[in-house]
């Protein structure tokens, strides 16, 4: 019998591994703010850094700080506690986030996914669409019809009310999701002034009923929430304040320039730490204070100068992608991934995805989000140019109309059977677009089936 030994000792192991260190971090979330919130965010950096000045900052709205040259007891990543707790911790759902998760349970071609996004653009805190149709069919390129498509959809949404376009029109998807929009209901929301005056007997007339179902229709009313967005935390995709970047064309060629008047720059102050430097006697730990603030704020020049041109290299290359976007609007889009940006410009699909985050960028059409003009289709192996999902839906769809009711086909067959026609659709992904058809499941089918031949026998 062979014996086996154990030798037990310590041993030199070689790897790789990424340390997020807290100045990578602070890189991380410079490189995926806007102009305005990397303003505020110098802005706070600057009241407890005192070399560094920050233009664009109103002086006078600044708060002024009592310097004092000893480290505060939290220094080391030059972050506050409150900009971690936004980068590391967990933030509440906004409302923007939540019109979101519910466009990603929905299959919209192109045209529809752009119009979605853009009409999210202008929804107010309340959860109204304060928006101009006209101009947006300018920007986009389509028709009114195209867009009150998607806004009868985007109406559907949680909570019941918003994209509502007046009070009367929020509170009708809510009666009506209720079950409870009758005629008396629909009068009374058509002439809400009259009710707010308590002009019952004008109602009544209207509505032709008594004074009493008007009564009650006002308390169901009461019932509803006249500011359905108020339910989450407001951070608008904000079409009012000014862009991140320009795009000027001139004939067949297009120019991208940092929107220097909404722009925030910063530069160390060398000539105040000198100075300080020469106080007669300085403690140690003031040195080191100003040692590190000064070197802080030399980092944080490289950072949003780096920033600035990565910003600036991506939309590059994705306007002149979408170069037809501005002949054609919308429809002029071509499939366009994170992957193939990074790919061209040799950086990370990630790096791509925190600088595009919360742009704006000002077009011959209007402002834009500069994501909007990503489009995720899916792709078939022998086209780049890839597919609607519409058509996916369809196949699917078609597949399983022909199927043996005892033995419907499973989704991962429906995924391989697509995949032999050259589309790569996940098991997962073809669930979710048969829910979309109101198809059921696999054995939920097979029961139907079984039912339908017991009541028919």
């Amino acid at each position: 019998m062979s014996m086996i030994g154990l030798n037990i000792g310590a041993q030199q192991v070689q790897k790789q591994s990424l340390v997020i260190t807290p100045q990578l971090q602070h890189a991380i979330s410079i490189l995926q703010m806007n102009n305005v919130e990397l303003e505020k965010h110098l802005e706070e950096l600057s009241e407890s850094n005192p070399f560094l000045e920050v233009k664009g900052v109103n002086a006078e709205a600044k708060k002024k700080v009592e310097i004092d040259y000893r480290p505060p007891a939290s220094a080391g990543s030059a972050i506050s506690g409150s900009f971690l707790d936004k980068l590391l911790g967990e933030k509440p759902l906004t409302l923007v986030e939540h019109v979101n998760n519910q466009l990603g349970l929905q299959v919209l071609n192109p045209r529809q996914d752009k119009i979605a996004q853009r009409l999210l653009m202008d929804l107010t805190a309340a959860g109204y669409l304060q928006t101009d149709i006209p101009e947006i069919q300018k920007q986009l390129g389509v028709s009114d019809f195209h867009i009150n498509e998607v806004l009868a959809l985007l109406q559907t949404f949680e909570p019941t009310g918003i994209f509502a376009q007046s009070l009367s029109e929020c509170l009708k998807l809510q009666a009506k999701e209720q079950n409870e929009l009758s005629e008396v209901m629909e009068v009374v929301l058509d002439n809400l002034d009259l009710l707010a005056k308590g002009e019952f007997k004008n109602l009544c007339a209207k509505g032709k009923c008594s004074s009493e179902e008007i009564k009650q229709t006002a308390i169901q009313i009461r019932r509803y929430n006249p500011k359905p967005g108020t339910l989450f935390i407001h951070d608008p995709i904000e079409n009012q304040r000014e862009p991140d970047l320009i795009v000027i064309r001139d004939g067949t060629e297009i120019e991208i320039s940092l929107n220097r008047a909404s722009l925030p720059s910063v530069k160390v102050n060398l000539e105040y730490a000198a100075a300080l430097k020469k106080i007669s006697r300085p403690e140690a730990s003031s040195i080191e204070f100003i040692k590190n603030s000064v070197a802080t704020g030399h980092w944080l020049t490289r950072a949003i100068a780096q920033r600035n041109q990565t910003l600036q290299s991506v939309a590059t290359f994705i306007l002149r992608h979408q170069f037809a976007f501005f002949d054609n609007g919308v429809e002029g889009i071509r499939p366009l991934q994170l992957r193939m940006v990074a790919e061209a410009l040799g950086i990370h699909e990630s790096t791509v995805s925190r600088s595009t985050a919360s742009v704006l960028i000002q077009t011959p059409r209007g402002t834009l989000p500069l994501k909007m003009f990503f489009s995720s289709s899916l792709q078939a192996s022998e086209s780049e140019e890839g597919v609607s999902a519409q058509s996916i839906r369809r196949k699917i769809k078609d597949i399983i109309s022909v199927e043996s009711p005892l033995k419907p086909i499973s989704d991962a067959k429906i995924s391989a059977l697509l995949f032999k026609d050259g589309f790569k659709v996940a098991r997962r992904t073809v669930a979710k677009y048969r829910e979309l058809e109101n198809i059921r499941s696999t054995s939920q089918r097979k029961r139907e089936h079984k039912l339908k031949q017991l009541v028919e026998s």
